[in-house]
């Protein structure tokens, strides 16, 4: 069995960190860094269930002397959210095509609220969805991707792979996965790889600018 596995950001929703830092000054009344190394600890921390969506907002609150709520984080990355098209025409594509379709996500609890608000058919088309603050653990660590090679019960060689980032793609491919880098300039390649991978009725995506 063939398996096909998103990244989700930058692959299936595109999202911008300018954006981001705009609007968390909108709702904080002032301007908020999330770049010190005790910010991007927190944030890995949320994103690996190790804290709750609630406990980040309370200990970045403590830290920036703001006053955020979970709400704000959600309504402030479905702002920044935004369809990337040639992604999401591999995933469906995918699906009509009838092979299992899985992601594969650095990930919050609220920002797959965010997305469901958004988008609340998207997700629930996917066979199954592997997130990290499920799974304990990011990309690129190693045992991410052994986790979801023995739960889907298939070789590493039988999942086709996409991220948006190097090092993810490089600690796939390190174990043996079809991994490749989602990128607009790598666009109609992956599309390529997909087809030639899945064997399936072949789809030609446009690259966007």
């Amino acid at each position: 069995m063939r398996v096909f596995l998103f990244d989700i950001g930058n692959v299936l929703c595109n999202f911008d960190f300018d954006r981001l830092l705009k609007t968390y000054e909108q709702i904080s009344g002032k301007p908020v860094g999330i770049h010190e190394p005790e910010d991007q600890r927190l944030y890995n921390a949320v994103e690996t269930g190790e804290i709750t969506d609630q406990e980040y907002v309370e200990r970045m609150n403590e830290r920036k002397q703001i006053s955020w709520e979970v709400e704000d984080l959600v309504r402030a990355w479905q702002d920044i959210f935004s369809a990337n098209e040639v992604g999401r025409s591999l995933y469906y594509h995918a699906i009509d095509q009838q092979v299992p379709v899985f992601t594969l996500s650095n990930i919050a609890e609220y920002h797959i609220k965010a997305i469901n608000r958004n988008w609340d058919n998207l997700l629930d088309q996917a066979t199954g969805l592997f997130l990290s603050y499920q799974m304990g653990y990011r990309k690129p660590h190693p045992k991410i991707y052994e986790a979801t090679v023995d739960y889907l019960n298939v070789s590493p060689e039988e999942c086709f792979f996409v991220d948006d980032l190097p090092e993810n793609v490089e600690a796939a491919r390190a174990l043996g996965i079809e991994a490749h880098l989602f990128l607009p300039q790598h666009y109609d390649c992956v599309v390529e790889e997909a087809n030639q991978f899945f064997a399936w009725d072949s789809l030609a995506v446009a690259s966007s600018d």
